[in-house]
């Protein structure tokens, strides 16, 4: 069994996850990660007890169950636990995409953490935040910022920031940025270092720890990229809480398993210390 970081927590699991960086137990202790098990299933996955809220999403306030046709079942259980059945014909990367995503979405949810979806770098000017719509074009901005200048990537897609914390800290783990075809072409990316986006024909993932720093970094600046690509900061005030809580991943999960007020709460304390 391997043991790796993701999102400021130790992952102890039954699958290989090369897109994530191995720690060993010494590590974990010293920073003080908390351990989730990531487990191989042996048996049908249910959860009787749900509630449906989708075709594919059953969920009580401590556990949720997902169904990825063709690939697999997460049961994710507060607050340490996601089990996953995979389904014939299912392959273990497509599987991942959704567990690193939606899986662990949830579970730090059910933690009382906050997941941001974003892709951030760090700038000598320090990190950079952008945020936006799904397909506005934060991955691309920050393979940009990498290719061009040589600016280590702290992550695409989404961090987490521990309330735990005294200031606001990005706490990552992938290795792996995801790119739409012209991108790959105008960096000349190496196609045989790609695996395809399960929904997408036309992006790619691309896992290269090389690009990534590693371990948690002090969050500066939450940049928004506009529908025209423009990138739009915003200074303090309720521009910058409403950019922060537009900016939080899997929402509509917070009334399901977490607890509103504080997610609310401490996203306005972050947005303070940003601002």
């Amino acid at each position: 069994m391997t043991l790796y970081h993701l999102y400021g927590l130790a992952v102890e699991s039954d699958f290989d996850c090369p897109e994530l960086t191995e720690i060993t137990p010494e590590q974990a202790a010293a920073r003080r990660y908390a351990t989730v098990r990531l487990i191989r299933a042996d048996a049908t996955l249910t959860l009787p007890e749900g509630r449906q809220y989708a075709s594919w999403m059953w969920a009580t306030r401590d556990a949720c169950l997902y169904q990825f046709d063709g690939i697999a079942r997460l049961l994710v259980e507060r607050p340490d636990r996601i089990t996953v059945e995979m389904l014939p014909g299912g392959v273990e990367s497509d599987m991942r995409a959704y567990l690193f995503g939606t899986g662990f979405g949830t579970l730090v949810h059910m933690r009382g953490l906050i997941p941001l979806h974003i892709s951030a770098i760090k700038t000598p000017d320090g990190v950079v935040a952008f945020t936006g719509p799904s397909g506005v074009g934060k991955s691309t901005k920050v393979a940009e910022l990498h290719f061009k200048h040589g600016w280590p990537i702290i992550c695409d897609d989404v961090a987490v920031l521990h309330p735990s914390d005294e200031k606001p800290v990005l706490h990552a783990g992938m290795n792996r940025i995801k790119l739409w075809k012209d991108a790959v072409d105008r960096f000349g990316v190496d196609p045989s270092r790609l695996t395809r986006d399960i929904m997408r024909h036309d992006k790619f993932h691309l896992c290269a720890p090389e690009m990534f720093v590693q371990g948690p970094v002090a969050l500066d600046r939450l940049v928004e990229i506009g529908p025209d690509r423009a990138c739009k900061p915003r200074s303090g005030g309720a521009a910058l809480f409403a950019l922060f809580m537009n900016a939080i991943y899997r929402p509509e999960m917070v009334p399901i398993v977490a607890d509103r007020s504080h997610c609310a709460q401490q996203s306005a304390r972050i947005a303070q210390m940003l601002g």
